[in-house]
């Protein structure tokens, strides 16, 4: 059974080049004798079918151990550089700080000119300094009214640091609506400082929260695969505009290759291995605190954008990506 699991998962990796069938050999001068040529077809037949399993065994072989691969070095410690050079995320800094009584800052964004209703993001490390956790003495402040616009964001955002906002937590904008551009993506953004009044009874991870969130910092490979999708994506859009496209290929087939890797992963990880560790939310660096699925799916729609921006820049509307590209967003790339 765990054979046939296997083998649906390697064959699951249609998008992939593997290896090529040998080329098969000249064609033989048919027998003028029936029997004979019969044979001839026959033995010729059974030839194609053996070259066939053997390219197959060997695309499952390889396959396989893509899949299985892991890579034991520490997160954020290795670069992708094709054409540019990715670096993870880095821990939070605020990371192993624990205050009775705590203001946690966030910066929170939304796309400059997306609708006032669209989905808030942490932009937490393109804050800077400002970006800390305060003891808290004293009352908390009280939320702003509700109808303003200070309200509608303080709600959004405690709706996307739930569970961690707690009974007599309070969230609460404490300035103003600034445009600002991502220093990675160059996306353009609309932010305003919000802080998060709450009690601590355990000190802030590596993804600045505390517990039950994974993050790229933390090492988790799904989310080190969607941001390295959505940065191969945006590079490939910056190089097109230029008019670099043999870069932009470069950075656009990346985005493809892991796109199309990542679910494949999850279900060896899931089927095979049974190692898969699944978390309520993941924090990702571009596109905001998700879920698993909304997670996945955002990346299979990430890498049909880079399928097109491919083909913008001459590559081609079908690329083909090896199993290695695919699979890299967890093994040492």
């Amino acid at each position: 059974m765990l054979r046939a699991v296997l083998a649906c998962a390697a064959l699951a990796a249609c998008g992939s080049s593997g290896p090529q069938a040998a080329a098969p050999p000249p064609p033989q001068v048919a027998s003028a004798n029936p029997e004979v040529a019969r044979a001839d077809r026959e033995r010729a037949e059974r030839e194609r079918k053996d070259r066939l399993a053997a390219a197959h065994r060997e695309l499952e072989a390889e396959q396989q151990g893509a899949l299985a691969a892991t890579c034991d070095k520490p997160p954020g410690t290795q670069e992708r550089c094709e054409p540019s050079c990715y670096r993870a995320e880095a821990p939070d800094p605020r990371a192993g700080k624990k205050l009775v009584r705590a203001e946690i800052l966030h910066l929170a964004c939304r796309t400059a000119g997306a609708p006032e209703t669209g989905p808030i993001t942490f932009a937490d490390e393109v804050g800077g300094a400002k970006i800390a956790v305060r003891a808290v003495r004293g009352r908390l402040p009280k939320p702003h009214k509700k109808g303003s616009w200070e309200a509608e964001i303080e709600a959004a955002v405690g709706a996307a640091l739930l569970p961690e906002v707690a009974r007599g937590d309070v969230v609460r904008v404490t300035g103003a609506w600034k445009l600002m551009t991502h220093p990675v993506t160059k996306d353009k953004l609309r932010c305003v400082m919000v802080s998060h009044f709450t009690s601590m009874r355990r000190p802030l991870d590596a993804c600045g929260g505390r517990g039950g969130l994974a993050c790229e910092a933390m090492g988790n490979a799904a989310v080190h695969g969607i941001n390295v999708v959505h940065y191969r994506l945006a590079e490939a859009r910056q190089l097109h505009t230029t008019g670099k496209d043999a870069e932009c290929q470069r950075a656009a087939l990346e985005a493809v290759a892991v796109a199309r890797g990542m679910p494949r992963w999850r279900q060896y990880v899931s089927l095979n291995a049974n190692q898969w560790k699944a978390f309520s939310r993941y924090r990702t660096r571009f596109d905001g605190i998700v879920d698993e699925e909304t997670l996945f799916t955002t990346a299979g729609v990430l890498g049909s954008e880079a399928q097109g921006v491919y083909a913008d820049c001459g590559g081609g509307a079908s690329p083909k990506t090896a199993v290695e590209q695919e699979q890299s967003f967890h093994t040492c790339w």
